[in-house]
């Protein structure tokens, strides 16, 4: 019996003493989530950009990086509509899909010499509700001023198409925006 108690007592000794480290206690940083209110500002501030490189009368190929950039930059907001618009789930996922694959024919073609090629006829599903194509032309109407730009020489009425297109973007947003405060 002593030996029974003197082993125990040893192992609760060398438990005590095993140099265990303590978990660490990293400060884990937490990305912030980036709310939906936020990614419509910061499409506006790009839609923006188009329209006052539109206004200046830029050149084709400062309007096609412009433009690419929207629409790359995209991604996020059109899945992040998800959540507030389930009715469109398969419209904005083919959305977020088709700018994530514009982004990496982007990337891969930095090495080429920046020749970008981008659909601009990506298939969408049949929306189910109007707030489903107030999304899809958030997408659609980029593309649009993309394929304007695309162009060799840009005459004034390209300029004015471009501007109508991006004057309805600002629209579908507010419209979206009015549809997701509500719900």
């Amino acid at each position: 019996m002593k030996h029974l108690m003197f082993s125990v007592f040893v192992l609760l000794m060398l438990s005590a003493c095993d140099d265990k480290p303590e978990p660490e206690q990293t400060d884990v940083q937490q990305i912030p989530e980036v709310t939906l209110q936020q990614q419509f500002g910061s499409y506006k501030g790009l839609a923006w950009q188009v329209v006052e490189a539109l206004q200046n009368q830029s050149t084709a190929q400062q309007l096609q990086d412009l433009t690419l950039k929207l629409i790359t930059s995209s991604t996020g907001l059109f899945l992040n509509l998800k959540a507030q618009l389930p009715e469109c789930e398969a419209s904005l996922q083919a959305m977020a899909d088709a700018t994530e694959f514009q982004q990496q024919q982007s990337d891969d073609t930095e090495a080429l010499k920046n020749e970008i090629t981008i659909s601009v006829e990506p298939e969408l599903p049949e929306f189910a509700a109007p707030s489903c194509y107030h999304a899809q032309k958030l997408l659609l109407n980029p593309l649009a001023v993309y394929k304007f730009a695309q162009q060799a020489d840009l005459a004034q009425s390209d300029y004015q198409k471009a501007k109508l297109k991006m004057t309805d973007n600002f629209a579908r947003i507010k419209q979206l925006e009015l549809i997701t405060a509500i719900e």
